[in-house]
């Protein structure tokens, strides 16, 4: 897919993940590409991410970032997925950013793929206050959205946390069935909120920032052109594919 061409990404990068509908499956994708080219990275979060399909020798978890500045350097060219503790043994929880601007220090160079927040696994999710966890040192931000949420009424089969949406919208008209759907208009103010109430707030103001339309497979490719349409003008970059197909294109 050549994603990190796509995404010029340096090997000193900060990249964090946000959205939802294949946030982990970038990551890994990601990985795999900075492997190839023999560049150092680790994966993390600073939130919570599932590691029960992550092979055990891949996995570093350790309390101190010292212990794992160590382990590192002695094998910097594994793909190490990194974390502070196992929580219920299917997740791990991150570090925080002043132990990842340690970690930064101390391995150069080092590329760091973070995912800074959890979608249960949906294709989009609405925010509380306190999310996504966007360390400052990030210097790509990737925004990611299933295509398939385009035309899908707002309700908790399709979206994490709906109530988020109906509870900042009371007041205003939705369909006859008591719920919105998910159009183009609802896509641009969804997104133009994102970057208003969190980007503009935590990331660097020279921090890139990339909209990534996932799942552009099939019946749904004509809806991430729509979507793409949308929300590129927004974003620096806009890139739509298929993460399951294996196939990216640049729409900005």
């Amino acid at each position: 897919m050549k994603l990190i061409d796509k995404l010029n990404i340096t090997a000193n990068d900060v990249i964090t993940i946000t959205g939802g509908g294949g946030k982990t499956s970038l990551m890994f994708a990601l990985s795999q590409e900075l492997a190839a080219r023999k560049l150092n990275h680790v994966m993390t979060t600073t939130a919570k991410i599932c590691i029960a399909d992550v092979p055990e020798p891949q996995c570093l978890i350790r309390t101190e970032m010292s212990a794992v500045i160590a382990a590192i350097a002695k094998d910097p060219q594994r793909a190490w997925l990194i974390g502070k503790e196992r929580i219920n043994g299917q997740k791990i929880s991150g570090f925080s950013e002043t132990e990842l601007i340690d970690l930064k220090a101390a391995i150069v160079p080092l590329v760091i793929i973070n995912e800074g927040d959890g979608s249960k696994r949906k294709p989009y999710k609405f925010y509380h206050d306190y999310e996504p966890s966007i360390p400052s040192i990030t210097t790509k931000l990737i925004h990611v959205m299933g295509a398939e949420i385009l035309f899908r009424k707002i309700d908790a089969d399709t979206f994490h946390r709906p109530e988020i949406y109906y509870n900042e919208r009371a007041n205003t008209e939705l369909t006859s069935h008591g719920q919105a759907i998910f159009d183009e208009t609802v896509l641009s103010q969804t997104l133009a909120a994102f970057i208003d109430n969190k980007l503009n707030t935590t990331l660097a103001k020279n921090a890139t920032r990339i909209l990534f339309i996932n799942k552009a497979d099939g019946d749904n490719l004509t809806n991430a052109r729509l979507m793409a349409k949308t929300g590129a003008p927004l974003f620096d970059h806009c890139l739509l594919g298929s993460l399951k197909e294996g196939w990216v294109e640049q729409v900005k």
